[in-house]
């Protein structure tokens, strides 16, 4: 997934400092991320010293998972609410940390029990008291994820 972050110039009493991202100057001067965006939108100093400017220019940067996370829109996302039925099994991903072992990771299979809004509610196969929930973005990147080593596994 690709990621666009503006360019800011800084500004060191009227000298240049040079270009660089949000994160590039919070780290550098030491001012927050948002501090730096809200002062170069309003156009006013920081500090009585720093001032900063938005560039015409961007850097497309990408991020470290492009290639493991489909990409989910909003209309995919919708359609797969309306989609969902109560009965339809998913895998449920659970860490715990411990102290002497280090971080546990265990997996169960579940079954859509009920729907909200914004999360499902899900019951466990194994252990039919044992209800956890999932938000409809994890279910349909579980979906997608199935779907693409599907046509993997097939040869498409």
């Amino acid at each position: 997934m690709a990621v666009f972050e503006k360019l800011y110039a800084a500004y060191d009493y009227g000298k240049l400092l040079g270009e660089h991202t949000s994160r590039e100057w919070e780290i550098a001067l030491s001012i927050k991320r948002q501090t730096i965006r809200d002062y170069a939108r309003e156009g006013r100093t920081y500090g009585g010293r720093y001032t900063f400017r938005t560039t015409g220019e961007g850097v497309l940067k990408e991020t470290e998972d492009s290639q493991e996370e489909p990409e989910i829109t909003a209309q995919d996302l919708e359609k797969f609410k309306r989609s969902l039925k109560i009965g339809a099994r998913f895998v449920y991903e659970s860490f715990r940390k411990d102290f002497v072992r280090g971080s546990r990771y265990s997996t169960e299979k579940v079954i859509v029990m009920r729907k909200y809004p914004h999360i499902v509610e899900l019951i466990s196969l194994k252990d039919r008291k044992r209800i956890v929930t999932m938000s409809y973005t994890e279910l349909l990147r579980q979906r997608k994820d199935r779907m693409k080593k599907k046509k993997l596994a097939s040869g498409r």
